[in-house]
């Protein structure tokens, strides 16, 4: 058994990272580690309570509580950094942080951002890079690796940048979520995410102008009110459409209506929800260079919970499956591959399935045996594999 620590440099956001701590945590401790995240608490998140934590310190990394974070990481066996400050933090915090990266312990950093814009909103990006003794990425072809490998741009030492995915445990949300298929409502469409344009809602409301045509129900839950939600309100005009708490909402009127649009969720609650629907959307759209194998946690999270997934046929074509090594839309994956062009097609496809119990049932468990492989078992598996190598 080891001591890991696991830091958040940027606090609790409540998205991807979030999540990708929460799975991490739970396989360490079925794993036998002692694991302890760590989070700062200098800067706020509006969805910090989104998920929970086994064994959580939060705590102002810029004040005397930050004591106890570097006594632990002091002496832990393993620091996995899961994410750095940001610009934005205070600088007695990103000061705080930096002497984490001068602990003399074995320190893994994983990077979740994809391109130059991402990369340039993290504080201590040079240190994390020279510091670290393995890095980890979404990609050996994107941004990150790019500056990883660039001579003396950072005067760096040679370095490589090893490949991860998320991972999520199918078998744990299996059984908390999954529904018999005659509890699922067959015109139900969720689709899940946040208020930046390449996370896809573009395409789901304008699925949806058709969805209104069989007298079908769109929710969508994470259009939370960011900065980008002025663009949102501006190009689709559901500012009295976005409601906080979707549980205190009747949806019963809303078949056939214009899709009803909710904020930031709990993800509990919301797996929840999406158990009890026949179709989950995941609609992002990231150039392939950042792709490789990696799936989004909303992307796995439909799958897992029962929902028949429906998911950008561009970010398929990209995304390499793991194990089976072809492009996702290759393979028999219970997937409704939808775009700008195939509407129509998408539509049909859904028509026949809304009728027939036995199609759908088939649909999600070819999906779930063909995702499955993004287990957190094997997933961060792989990743031990590198690390204990080291």
């Amino acid at each position: 058994m080891s001591d890991i620590a696991i830091v958040l440099g940027r606090g609790i956001e409540g998205c991807g990272v979030t999540k990708h701590t929460v799975e991490l945590e739970w396989w360490l401790k079925k794993e036998n580690h002692s694991v302890t995240v760590y989070a700062d608490k200098s800067k706020k998140w509006s969805r910090h309570s989104s998920h929970n934590f086994m064994n959580l310190v939060h705590v102002n990394f810029g004040k005397e509580q930050f004591e106890q974070v570097y006594e632990g990481c002091k002496s832990s066996d393993l620091i996995i950094f899961n994410s750095l400050p940001s610009i934005g933090h205070d600088e007695k915090s990103q000061q705080s942080f930096s002497k984490l990266l001068d602990l003399n312990t074995l320190k893994v950093f994983i990077q979740h951002d994809h391109n130059k814009s991402s990369l340039r909103r993290n504080a201590l990006s040079q240190d994390s890079y020279e510091k670290s003794d393995i890095l980890f990425a979404h990609s050996t072809t994107g941004d990150f690796a790019d500056i990883v490998n660039t001579p003396n741009l950072f005067n760096l030492k040679e370095r490589t940048v090893h490949l991860m995915q998320p991972g999520l445990d199918f078998e744990w949300h299996r059984q908390k979520y999954w529904k018999p298929i005659e509890e699922q409502d067959p015109k139900h469409h969720k689709w899940i995410g946040r208020t930046v344009s390449w996370k896809g809602y573009d395409l789901m409301l304008k699925f949806h102008d058709r969805l209104m045509e069989i007298n079908h129900l769109t929710t969508l839950e994470g259009i939370d009110r960011s900065p980008a939600y002025m663009s949102f309100k501006e190009n689709y005009n559901y500012y009295d459409e976005l409601k906080s708490d979707i549980e205190n909402v009747d949806l019963d009127g809303r078949y056939g209506k214009q899709a009803s649009v909710f904020g930031a969720f709990k993800n509990e609650e919301m797996l929840e929800r999406m158990s009890l629907c026949t179709y989950g959307y995941q609609l992002s759209l990231l150039k392939p260079k950042y792709i490789v194998h990696s799936l989004e946690f909303t992307h796995l999270e439909t799958i897992a919970v029962g929902a028949i997934p429906v998911f950008r046929k561009e970010y398929g074509d990209a995304c390499v499956h793991r194990y089976y090594k072809k492009p996702l839309t290759e393979l028999e994956s219970g997937t409704i591959w939808l775009s700008e062009n195939n509407i129509e097609e998408c539509l049909d496809t859904i028509k026949k399935l809304s009728e027939n119990e036995k199609m759908r049932e088939e649909y999600r468990e070819m999906a779930h045996h063909c995702y499955s492989w993004y287990d957190s078992k094997y997933v961060f598996n792989d990743m031990f594999d590198v690390i204990n190598g080291a």
